[in-house]
């Protein structure tokens, strides 16, 4: 009997409806995605999956104090901005304006080290979302002080709030990221390399049950360097090492061997398409966030060779847990964001890809409002950046906080600003555009069904 995947979808999640947790939903569906995975006509783009897209997840690790990089210029909210910031706020002069496409409740510009993030989002290439962050339900002040709905765990706590961030389901207890459970489902089990590639090492966001991202770096694959067959001193010991493995017949010898076999035909796969990869005329600037977005961009467009019509990239920038010599360093750290996102935008437009990638920024919180003399503490909310051909670039989604002022309603105290929109929100949006159903994005992000709107409009 032939395969069809829609039916055996909605067979598999009616069975899981009688279940009590949303593991046993997730469980069930992992099933189906192993199931049509391994069929040929998944492993070859059918149905849902016959175009690329890919998602380029830019962590800035340490807590990016975003409510400088979303800076009011309107007279009066200015004033209340530097009258809170203090030694940390941009003089209004210096601020470059930006026109959003939607209302916002007052005008809006970047700091001049952003310039090239005033140009992409003035191109339609760019947008953000408003005051994004860690929440279990929708949630506000009184709310929060009175203890009358629950917080996410160790709310101000690095680890726990890139955990969150990462996992958008900090209830469970073994620890897997959201693309890496939409890896779980989708990804083409007979292809031995991942659809989840890190240029950070492990991390979670791409962690599932049964998938684990493939580790590269900006200059390339890791190979074996005492059995590289590219070094021709190698050849007789990769012969004896090779006789080796294959005389053992020990069950672990076996598994180790074809472990080893996997891991060097990954190798082969990856470097051959990064050889072979075309080039651009995009220039990037000199730092190391650049470069790995420069090494993404060709991984996405050897895609082909890679074998998979979905992929998610993991890149990181740290930096930004800026308790001190803020005034200093953030900007720095925004100018060498922007500009290697306008050259990564370059390059995928080079290369056809531009509406098949995007790219969204995430951190573990924003920070506070108040300067703490020489920097910000950690707070909660902050905004993120979406860019893409796909994005309905230029504008502002989500809630901009209405009032900056210290003690209002969205300030939980201390100038830590209270999320309106949650990280599931976010997440789910992407994927969406990236070809979940439904019924997968709820298994994916069992808090979703929480909030309101589970589809926040940003992407085309």
């Amino acid at each position: 009997m032939k395969l069809n995947r829609r039916n055996f979808i909605k067979s598999m999640v009616s069975s899981s409806i009688g279940s009590s947790t949303a593991r046993g939903m997730l469980g069930n569906m992992t099933l189906m995605g192993s199931t049509l995975a391994s069929s040929s006509a998944f492993a070859l783009g059918g149905d849902r999956f016959n175009d690329y897209k890919a998602l380029v997840c830019i962590f800035l690790h340490g807590g990016n104090d975003s409510f400088n990089m979303l800076v009011p210029t309107s007279n009066n909210e200015y004033q209340i901005y530097k009258n809170v910031r203090q030694n940390l706020a941009f003089e209004q002069s210096d601020l470059l304006s930006i026109t959003p496409n939607s209302a916002v409740p007052y005008s809006l510009g970047l700091p001049s080290s952003m310039s090239a993030t005033q140009q992409l989002f003035q191109q339609g290439n760019l947008a953000f979302i408003a005051n994004t962050g860690t929440l279990l339900q929708p949630t506000l002040k009184n709310d929060a002080l009175q203890n009358s709905v629950p917080l996410p765990p160790q709310l101000f706590s690095h680890n726990d709030q890139q955990k969150h961030w990462q996992t958008a389901w900090p209830e469970q207890v073994a620890y897997t990221g959201w693309a890496g459970r939409m890896a779980d489902l989708i990804m083409d089990t007979q292809n031995p390399l991942s659809m989840n590639l890190s240029l950070d090492g492990s991390n979670l966001l791409q962690t599932g049950t049964t998938s684990l991202p493939y580790s590269l770096d900006e200059s390339g694959v890791t190979t074996f360097e005492a059995i590289n067959p590219d070094e021709p001193w190698n050849t007789h010991r990769l012969e004896v090492f090779q006789q080796l493995m294959n005389a053992d017949k020990h069950i672990l010898g076996q598994a180790h061997s074809s472990i080893y076999n996997r891991a060097q035909n990954n190798i082969n796969v990856v470097a051959n398409s990064i050889e072979n990869a075309d080039a651009t005329n995009a220039i990037y600037p000199d730092n190391p966030l650049a470069k790995k977005l420069m090494m993404v961009a060709k991984l996405a467009s050897s895609q082909q060779a890679l074998s998979h019509p979905r992929q998610v990239f993991f890149v990181s920038l740290g930096g930004f847990d800026t308790h001190d010599n803020q005034a200093i360093s953030h900007p720095e750290l925004l100018q060498g964001l922007s500009e290697s996102l306008l050259a990564f935008n370059n390059d995928l437009q080079a290369r056809g890809l531009a509406n098949n990638v995007t790219t969204f920024t995430m951190s573990e919180f924003g920070r506070t409002l108040t300067s703490n003399g020489d920097g910000t503490d950690h707070g909660w909310g902050g905004h993120q950046m979406i860019m893409g051909g796909a994005v309905k670039g230029g504008d502002i989604y989500g809630t901009m906080p209405e009032d900056l002022s210290l003690d209002s309603d969205d300030d939980l105290g201390d100038g830590r600003i209270i999320p309106t929109t949650s990280v599931d929100q976010y997440s789910a949006t992407l994927a969406k555009w990236f070809g979940l159903t439904e019924n997968e994005i709820t298994a994916i992000f069992p808090n979703l069904s929480r909030f309101n709107e589970s589809d926040l409009g940003f992407m085309s």
